[in-house]
């Protein structure tokens, strides 16, 4: 086979790098796949390397199958002994061979999210906590998997998580504790078990940690700026002995640590490994010169990252269009009119793609696609109004304008504790099937009706529902949004969903968004029309499995590793891209790495949209500054495309 010939001489360099720790910063659109694959292929038939003795470690299983079947294909010999794919993966082929060690059978049950939610549901239930103001299952499922990951401090982060909130920290712990002890006497380990007890039994064992640094004569590690602490140290210790590891990655698209990715596992490589040789992709062969230099531009502002530079391969297009419209509303319609028109010049619309930092950015645009009739699929998860949170905060609405509407009214309910489908029936029922919140009597009979632990929460919603008449809030739905989050919702996010910061920026947008009706039941209206007007124009939701044309809606942070012809970035404004709470938080360095994933998704076309104005929910208009990001790309390499108002 000759390497040469069939790869360029940034992948070749990386390709036949000498044993030894490498780093490969494999810029967005180089070859990062093909350098993996090449390098499996390299090392068997140049270096006489056999195929089970090389472990390739990656996020999804379908990357490491498509990696070692093509690896395979190069060199005609079996690639898979077993052990490559995803850390989890690797990590349960481990512990069936000794989990015994660590006081397991090796036949150990791994618990499926569903099982970890009941298991975990049953220590509270045995504990015996206050589950009025208690985190659901799943949301201490993450955290608790986050804080694992990071190999982090259990108790600080619960103290962090569940600081301004009505939730005790230390049931939280005893909580997990119990969990714990339960998974151990079920011989049952649930998913972040899986690298956790891995990473124990190779650092308490030597003889094993001795037999697998000797079965694994290589390791290459996939998407490294992705790891996490207890990842990079299981790697770390499976090379300790040889130092053979190739780690690839950009660190310019690390853009997780919400989810406990660490960077500096990636940008600390040579402290971690000295004598590491680094390598550098830049040669890029998806985007035009004119998008390539927009990225180079958007991300040379970071001060801690591997610098490089994108280099084209392609010819010269157009320039990236910088389009400065009015408000949300004429950023939509500017975008379905160029979505038209590149469809009309040829490009599928399944090959244009909508991106946004936030899934309330596509609030406006979602409902004018359904007007337009344009079909449309959000990658990224429900559309916006079908979200949960979404849903919730809407059936305080529903039920002010429709006190016959049992489907919110059990939606509502069992929002609060100890009440459940059964309740909500007999309590509706005993209202004769109209609940009419705006009276005052009607709070009395349901407080008489309620169980007594669902009383305090509905009397913090109480004022909502009589505010609407004794204050005339029948046109201002914000307003009753806004307090029923401020009155209860907004506690309930934080013990319902893990990522509760997201949801309630998503709310602050929809709150907003409402000054646009007149009345709730124009909103309300608008919304269920629009609905239906996605179900009848064959919009539909991402998981069905349908390919057909039709436009592609996504966040950011689900776009990443993927490509199309014509991409649109939505709201690139102060406060909404950069998020303005991400920058208080933590700066914008992510935001701005997250930028350029944004902009380096896009082949032939890149439209930036940058709204002037934005309503806000007193009524009252706010400009909107360019984001910052804009300000950092010279004008010559924008064309100027406004005018819409």
């Amino acid at each position: 086979m000759n390497f040469r010939d069939e790869l360029n001489e940034e992948q070749y360099a990386a390709v036949t790098a000498p044993d030894g720790p490498a780093l490969v910063v494999a810029a967005a659109g180089t070859g990062k796949t093909r350098t993996l694959i090449y390098r499996l292929a390299y090392l068997v038939t140049e270096r006489g390397v056999q195929p089970w003795e090389v472990l390739l470690l990656t996020f999804t299983n379908k990357a490491a199958k498509e990696m070692l079947t093509r690896a395979e294909e190069l060199v005609k010999k079996r690639f898979n002994s077993g052990y490559s794919g995803t850390f989890h993966s690797f990590a349960n082929r481990l512990l069936r061979s000794h989990a015994d060690v660590l006081g397991f059978g090796k036949d150990y049950t791994i618990l499926d999210a569903d099982d970890a939610k009941k298991l975990m549901r049953s220590c509270s239930e045995e504990l015996g906590v206050d589950k009025k103001h208690f985190p659901k299952p799943e949301v201490l499922l993450s955290l608790f998997g986050v804080v694992s990951g990071r190999m982090g401090d259990l108790a600080a982060a619960v103290d962090e998580q569940f600081e301004y909130s009505e939730v005790d920290a230390d049931q939280v712990l005893k909580v997990h504790a119990r969990y714990q002890e339960k998974k151990r006497e079920s011989n049952a380990m649930d998913f972040d078990d899986l690298l956790l007890h891995a990473h124990r039994l190779l650092a308490e064992n030597e003889r094993i940690r001795n037999f697998y640094q000797d079965s694994f004569k290589y390791v290459l590690v996939d998407e490294y700026q992705d790891t996490n602490a207890i990842q990079a140290e299981l790697v770390h210790m499976l090379v300790r002995t040889h130092g053979n590891i190739m780690v690839v990655g950009d660190d310019f698209q690390s853009i997780y640590s919400w989810r406990g990715a660490d960077f500096r596992n990636f940008l600390e490589f040579e402290k971690t490994y000295p004598g590491a040789q680094t390598f550098k992709l830049q040669i890029n062969y998806r985007s035009t010169p004119e998008i390539l230099d927009v990225a180079n531009e958007v991300i040379a502002g970071n001060p801690e990252q591997f610098q490089k530079e994108l280099k084209a391969v392609r010819e010269s297009r157009t320039l990236p269009k910088l389009v400065k419209v009015r408000d949300g509303s004429v950023q939509a319609r500017y975008v379905i009119e160029k979505a038209h028109e590149l469809h009309r010049r040829g490009t599928p619309y399944s090959e244009i793609c909508v991106l946004y930092r936030s899934h309330f950015h596509a609030m406006e645009l979602q409902m004018e696609l359904a007007r337009a009739q344009l079909p449309y699929v959000v990658t990224s998860g429900v559309r916006f109004f079908e979200q949960a949170h979404i849903k919730d905060v809407i059936t305080v609405l529903r039920l002010l304008v429709n006190p016959s509407d049992e489907l919110a009214f059990g939606r509502l309910m069992e929002m609060l504790p100890k009440v459940g489908a059964k309740t909500v029936q007999k309590i509706f029922k005993k209202f004769g099937g109209r609940v009419n919140l705006q009276r005052a009597e009607t709070h009395d009979d349901l407080l008489a009706a309620l169980p007594a632990a669902a009383r305090e929460e509905w009397e913090k919603i109480r004022p909502v529902f009589l505010a609407y008449r004794e204050e005339n809030l029948e046109n201002d739905p914000g307003e009753l949004i806004f307090r029923f989050k401020k009155a209860f919702y907004g506690e309930y996010m934080v013990e319902n969903f893990d990522n509760h910061k997201f949801r309630a920026e998503d709310l602050d947008g929809l709150i907003d968004f409402t000054v646009k009706f007149d009345s709730t039941e124009a909103f309300l209206s608008e919304i269920a029309l629009l609905t239906n007007l996605d179900a009848e124009g064959g919009n539909v939701p991402s998981d069905s499995g349908q390919e057909e044309d039709a436009l592609r809606l996504s966040t950011v942070h689900q776009a990443k590793g993927l490509e199309w012809k014509a991409v649109f970035i939505l709201f690139v404004n102060e406060d909404m891209f950069p998020s303005k709470k991400s920058v208080e938080e933590s700066g914008d360095a992510e935001e701005r790495r997250l930028f350029y994933v944004a902009v380096t998704r896009a082949e032939d076309e890149l439209f930036l949209c940058s709204p002037m104005v934005r309503r806000q929910r007193d009524g009252g208009m706010i400009f909107l500054d360019p984001s910052r990001f804009l300000s950092e790309i010279p004008e010559d390499l924008l064309q100027n495309d406004g005018g819409f108002f």
